[in-house]
C-alpha cells in the first residue's frame, strides 16, 4: 500500500455512500409501497436490524477511525488492516452472542413486542457484516476509486435482490433475513480474500503488541460513538416507551433520518480528511473549509426544497400511514447546521479522543432532558428537536476547544458570513413549513 498523500478519493466514498442510502430508501419503498407489508411487520423489520445495528455501530466506527488516524504512521500497513478485521469479527461474534441469548430480556426492555422471531438469523448477520464493514476503507487507504464503485455496484445490487426474492415469492420475514445472511457472507468472503491480497506472509496475522495500541485507539472512541452516536437508538427506545402502539416505530424511523446526502457527504469527508490531517494539518484546516463550502452550496437548498415538499413526498412514496414521519423528517434536517461543522477532524487527528467521549456525555444529558421534556408537548417532533439541540451544543464545545487547545479558530475551517446566511434562510423555510 502507498503512503497517504494529498489526493484523496472522496468523491468514490460518497457515491458508495449514496449508493447505501438509495439501496436503504428503495428497500423501505418495496416494503410499503410496492410490497403493502403491514405496518407491524415493516416495524418489526426495522427492530430486527436496529437491535443488531445499536448493538454494533459504536465499536464499528472506531475501528474504521482508527484505521484511518493510524494507517499514514504504520510502517506495516496490511498488518494494521489485518489485526482491525480480526478485532472487529471477534466483536461482531461477541454481539451475536449478547442478542441471541440475552434477547428475551432485550425484547422485553427496549421494544413493545412480547417476543420476536428471526434473532437468530439476524445474530449470525452481524457476525459476518461487522468485519465486512472495513471493506470499502481499505479501499479508500488504497486509494483505489474505481474498486469502491464496482464493489459498492456489486454489494448493493446483491443487497436488493435478496429483498426481492422472498417478497416476491412470499417467503416472509424469515426469507428476508436468510437473503441478508447470505449478503452478509458473501461480503466476508470478500473481506478474507482482500485481507489475504494486502497481508505480508512474513508478518503475524494476530500481533497482540498491536492490539493492545488498537485497543487503547478504539475505547474512547467506542465511548464517543455509543455516547454520542447512541443518541438515535436512545430516541428509538424512546418512542417505544412512551408509544404504545407497534408501528409508531416505524413511523418514526421512516421520518428520522436527517438529508441522508448531509450525512453520507459529511462522514465521507471527515473519514477522508482524518488521515490527511494526521500527516498535514495546515493543508488540511484549509481543505476542511473549501469542501465544506463546496457541499453546502447546494446541499442547504435541496435541504430547504425537501423541507416544503416533505409533506407530500412521504404519503407518495410510501403509504398513508407514514404522512406524520415528513413532520419528523423535517425537524431532522435541521441537523445540517451541525453536520458541516467539522471540528473533530483536527481533535481525531491530535488523538485527544477522550475530549469526543465528555462532548458525547454532555450531549447524551441534555438530549435525554429534553427529549423527555419535549415529547409531553411536541410528540414525536419533540424528540427530534431534542437531538438537533444536543448534537449542535456537542459541536459548539469541540469547536471551542479546538480554540483554546489548538489555536484554531472556526474561521480557519468554515466560512462563517456564507454559513450563516444559508442557515437563516433554512430557519425561514422551517417556519414557513409548520
Amino acid at each position: 500500500m502507498k503512503d497517504w498523500q494529498t489526493k484523496i478519493p472522496l468523491n468514490a466514498l460518497q457515491t458508495f455512500q449514496l449508493l447505501r442510502f438509495a439501496t436503504t430508501l428503495f428497500i423501505g419503498i418495496l416494503l410499503a409501497k410496492f410490497f403493502q407489508l403491514p405496518t407491524v411487520d415493516i416495524a418489526l423489520y426495522e427492530v430486527l436490524l436496529f437491535l443488531g445495528n445499536f448493538l454494533t455501530f459504536f465499536w464499528i466506527s472506531a475501528g474504521i477511525k482508527s484505521l484511518l488516524s493510524q494507517f499514514s504512521k504504520e510502517e506495516e500497513q496490511g498488518a494494521l488492516v489485518v489485526n482491525i478485521a480480526l478485532l472487529l469479527t471477534l466483536l461482531g461474534v461477541l454481539a451475536a452472542a449478547v442478542l441471541y441469548f440475552c434477547q428475551a430480556f432485550i425484547v422485553q426492555r427496549f421494544t413493545q413486542f412480547e417476543n420476536i422471531e428471526h434473532i437468530g438469523l439476524i445474530s449470525l448477520f452481524l457476525i459476518f457484516n461487522v468485519p465486512a464493514a472495513l471493506i470499502e476503507y481499505i479501499y479508500l487507504l488504497q486509494k483505489k476509486e474505481k474498486a469502491i464503485l464496482w464493489y459498492g455496484g456489486v454489494i448493493f445490487s446483491t443487497q436488493l435482490l435478496v429483498i426481492v426474492l422472498p417478497l416476491t415469492f412470499n417467503w416472509g420475514l424469515a426469507g428476508i433475513f436468510q437473503g441478508l445472511v447470505l449478503w452478509a457472507i458473501l461480503k466476508f468472503i470478500w473481506l478474507l480474500k482482500l485481507l489475504l491480497s494486502i497481508h505480508n506472509p512474513s508478518a503475524k496475522w494476530f500481533d497482540w503488541t498491536q492490539q493492545k495500541t488498537i485497543l487503547s485507539l478504539m475505547f474512547p472512541l467506542s465511548l464517543h460513538m455509543l455516547i454520542g452516536g447512541g443518541m438515535e437508538y436512545v430516541d428509538g427506545f424512546i418512542v417505544t416507551s412512551y408509544f404504545t402502539d407497534n408501528s409508531t416505530f416505524a413511523i418514526f424511523r421512516y421520518g428520522a433520518r436527517e438529508l441522508p446526502l448531509v450525512t453520507i457527504l459529511a462522514s465521507a469527508l471527515t473519514a477522508t480528511l482524518i488521515p490527511l490531517a494526521v500527516e498535514n494539518q495546515s493543508l488540511a484546516i484549509p481543505k476542511i473549509r473549501k469542501e465544506v463550502d463546496k457541499i453546502a452550496n447546494w446541499l442547504f437548498p435541496i435541504t430547504m426544497v425537501l423541507m416544503l415538499t416533505s409533506p407530500y413526498i412521504f404519503p407518495f412514496v410510501y403509504n398513508e400511514s407514514f404522512a406524520q414521519s415528513a413532520r419528523v423528517f423535517n425537524v431532522y434536517l435541521l441537523i445540517i447546521s451541525s453536520r458541516l461543522l467539522l471540528p473533530q477532524v483536527i481533535i481525531y487527528a491530535q488523538r485527544h479522543n477522550f475530549v469526543l467521549v465528555w462532548t458525547a456525555v454532555i450531549e447524551v444529558f441534555i438530549n435525554l432532558g429534553l427529549s423527555f421534556y419535549l415529547v409531553r408537548d411536541y410528540g414525536l417532533e419533540g424528540i427530534a428537536f431534542a437531538t438537533v439541540i444536543a448534537y449542535l451544543v456537542n459541536k459548539l464545545i469541540l469547536i471551542g476547544y479546538n480554540y483554546f487547545t489548538f489555536k484554531i479558530p472556526l474561521t480557519d475551517y468554515l466560512n462563517i458570513p456564507r454559513f450563516l446566511v444559508l442557515n437563516g434562510v433554512l430557519s425561514f423555510i422551517f417556519w414557513m413549513s409548520l
